[in-house]
């Protein structure tokens, strides 16, 4: 299963956090914010009211870069919705492997053991790992409980896998007697010849033609780079598919020496693509849903993380992943492009894809968050027309002239505890002071900036398909 990354107001300083830790900051915090979103979501308002304290302490502890409050903050909050009756104590820990993408004749495999937070456990700590129900040896599988700045060292034995490739899921238990346990998942690509089918793909680039299709010649420059960094380190934000982009990669490679496009229709699923625009390109992250067909036009949903994100928020994090099944349910297509505090090319994007897949130029809806919406807004702003709706959450300012935004339909919401409702409350004023009777806005209650994009994804795609009803 495909994991990410960390929600904005947990990213946006993160590597300065702690650069010198062997654990990866955003992983570990994703992974928390992550857990307590399905939390979220599994309970009510009035839960949600009790862990509004924590949430926010959460924002606030990162905002003073106090990435340890950060953790401890998330991991209580995620106990309460759940109503653990065992402490926390050993959430804090870590568990990160040497690398993500390992090659076949690999035996073992280095995890280093870490702490984000202190608690007053100090006893022994015990590992245990499984895959598919078949336990893997740790070596030692016992080991003293570090403290936060220290690590330890085990090894993860491999041989149980022998045949093994593909990308497969390990299930990791950090124990203590008295039935105390922590569960975690750690995902890993195995490959056979991986040294070598890196040197022939990278190869394979530099050999292309200038007849190779651009959008493939991009994707491959991205996917080799990223690949190197899963067969080297651990430190993407996400629990990328390595075994499967490499396979995909060496496909992508042939088709283009032919002058072929891999992407379009036939593929069907999660993508992650690199559309030429400027000088590195605009890396997004695509689904395309079962069943297209180029005779039969779908809407395309342009998702917009907030700072400090990345491609993968919408897709994993937001709900994990929650407007992924938005859109499939429908059938609709849905990209994420990278944004960056200059924006991002949603028109090159749109018509790259445009090219590739039967989108409906009419049915183009934007949502973004936070700093998104705010990208989002200066994009409506200025072509009304590229899109058929709007949502903003978390985020956006007041328009001095909103006027030629009357007869749009924006709809804006925020927590009621949201630092960013301020400016979307403006955002709203402004465009009604501007003519607008179609503008929404909701205040969402016991949620605050961290959660309105869990709580509000529904009503903004019950108010799209509305829209389109309506027409």
């Amino acid at each position: 299963m495909l994991r990410l990354a960390a929600t904005p107001v947990l990213v946006a300083l993160l590597a300065l956090a702690s650069s010198a830790q062997t654990v990866n900051p955003r992983y570990e915090l994703a992974w928390r914010t992550r857990s307590l979103e399905r939390a979220w979501m599994a309970t009510g308002s009035e839960q949600h009211a009790q862990v509004l304290p924590q949430v926010e302490a959460a924002v606030q502890r990162f905002f003073a870069m106090d990435m340890a409050g950060v953790a401890s903050a998330l991991d209580e909050a995620r106990f309460v919705l759940e109503k653990r009756a065992t402490p926390w104590d050993l959430e804090r820990f870590t568990v990160t492997p040497a690398a993500r993408l390992v090659d076949a004749s690999a035996t073992t495999l280095a995890l280093s053991v870490s702490s984000l937070y202190p608690t007053e456990f100090a006893a022994p700590i015990t590992l245990r790992a499984t895959h598919a129900g078949v336990e893997l040896a740790l070596e030692p599988a016992r080991i003293e409980a570090p403290k936060p700045g220290e690590r330890r060292e085990v090894q993860l034995a491999l041989g149980a896998l022998a045949g093994t490739l593909g990308d497969i899921t390990i299930e990791l238990e950090i124990g203590h007697e008295g039935d105390l346990r922590s569960r975690r998942e750690l995902s890993l690509g195995i490959a056979s010849e991986l040294g070598t089918r890196l040197a022939a793909l990278r190869a394979a680039l530099e050999a292309l033609p200038d007849t190779a299709p651009a959008l493939e010649r991009e994707t491959l420059r991205s996917n080799l780079t990223l690949l190197d960094s899963l067969a080297k380190a651990a430190s993407e934000e996400t629990d990328f598919p390595g075994a499967t982009l490499l396979a995909d990669s060496e496909k992508i490679a042939a088709g283009a020496a032919k002058g072929e496009r891999w992407f379009g229709v036939e593929r069907a699923g999660q993508a992650w693509m690199t559309v030429p625009s400027g000088k590195n390109g605009a890396r997004v992250r695509v689904l395309v849903p079962e069943g297209l067909a180029a005779e039969r036009k779908v809407p395309l949903v342009v998702a917009l993380h907030g700072a400090g994100g990345s491609e993968n928020m919408f897709f994993d994090a937001y709900g994990d992943g929650r407007i992924v099944e938005l859109c499939r349910e429908r059938g609709w297509m849905l990209v994420a492009p990278r944004v960056g505090f200059m924006g991002t090319p949603v028109s090159a994007v749109v018509s790259a894809l445009s090219e590739r897949f039967p989108i409906d130029r009419e049915r183009v809806f934007l949502v973004g968050h936070s700093m998104g919406a705010g990208v989002g807004q200066q994009l409506v702003a200025k072509d009304p027309a590229a899109f058929r709706a709007f949502a903003a959450l978390g985020g956006g300012s007041g328009l001095k002239d909103a006027t030629g935004l009357a007869s749009e339909p924006i709809f804006v919401g925020a927590g009621e505890r949201d630092f960013g409702r301020r400016g979307a409350e403006a955002l709203h004023k402004s465009l009604v002071t501007g003519g607008s009777s179609v503008a929404q806005l909701k205040i969402y209650p016991a949620c605050e900036h961290l959660m309105i994009v869990v709580d509000a994804l529904p009503d903004v795609f019950a108010w799209w398909d509305g829209l389109l009803a309506a027409k």
